[in-house]
């Protein structure tokens, strides 16, 4: 059960990628943000769907310039999601890696807060961090 549903997760995220890949969000008609489009103001995620496009083929300045934070921890999120799925594919225990400790997610919680508090504040700092 545990490798079925490791090859589930595994094929909706190549899906997702083959998807972003293919599909320019800033050209079709994928979700708004419903933070912006309510309060006007840009939420950590503001920017990712485009910011991922932009990595997917490579062009890591475009994706920086849509949304830092999101360009800087795909890495991180693209490792535990093969991560996890190795581990649900050999069906081995899930072991404490790296990506498992709490300060790291304390800290990824954090740098979000500072991340989108600045990019709402006025200024050059806040109009070099919006998408």
């Amino acid at each position: 059960m545990r490798r079925a549903a490791g090859a589930v997760v595994l094929l909706a995220g190549l899906a997702l990628a083959a998807l972003y890949f293919r599909l320019n969000p800033a050209h079709y008609p994928f979700p708004r943000c419903p933070v912006n489009w309510l309060t006007g103001l840009h939420c950590p995620g503001c920017g990712t769907q485009r910011a991922l496009h932009s990595l997917l083929h490579g062009r890591l300045a475009e994706a920086v310039g849509f949304n830092l934070l999101a360009a800087t921890l795909a890495p991180l999120v693209a490792l535990g999601l093969l991560h996890e799925a190795r581990l649900q594919l050999s069906g081995q225990p899930r072991r404490r890696t790296l990506l498992y400790r709490p300060w790291l997610a304390w800290g990824i919680v954090g740098l979000t807060v500072v991340f989108t508090v600045l990019r709402n504040t006025p200024g050059p700092v806040g109009a070099w961090l919006a998408p």
